[in-house]
């Protein structure tokens, strides 16, 4: 019985081990894979991040089913306290205008939901970021 609650003990402790390292490696990492293990790891919390758009998207492709162009934008966002993050997300079917604000829900690498708001919107921090 010592020896089960070891083992057991060892693996969960391996198993957490392994969901922190994650985390640390996927930060302010734009890679797919980095957002997909953000998506799944249950130590990743979800947060709002500003940022303001440009004109260059990264690159473009166009989508499976549908046939429309697909945008995807590499940019530095900003928390609410100022703190930057780089992140990646993709505008479907639309070129985003430049100069607009955004207001991303994200966990970790992934992000959930974007939307365009006003700069009466922006907390002072970010606000003074992305001027």
């Amino acid at each position: 019985m010592k020896c089960f609650c070891k083992t057991l003990v060892t693996a969960v402790l391996f198993f957490i081990a392994i969901l922190v390292g994650l985390r640390i490696y996927t930060y302010n990492n734009m890679s797919d894979a980095a957002a997909m293990i953000d998506r799944l790891n249950p130590f990743v919390k979800t947060k709002i991040l500003y940022t303001k758009t440009s004109e260059k998207y990264e690159y473009c492709y166009p989508d499976a089913v549908s046939k429309v162009d697909n945008y995807t934008y590499q940019q530095t966002c900003y928390t609410g306290e100022g703190e930057p993050r780089k992140m990646k997300f993709v505008s479907f079917s639309k070129k985003l205008h430049a100069d607009r604000y955004l207001k991303l829900t994200v966990k970790g690498q992934h992000v959930l939901l974007w939307e365009e708001i006003s700069q009466d919107e922006l907390p002072e921090k970010a606000a003074l970021k992305l001027e």
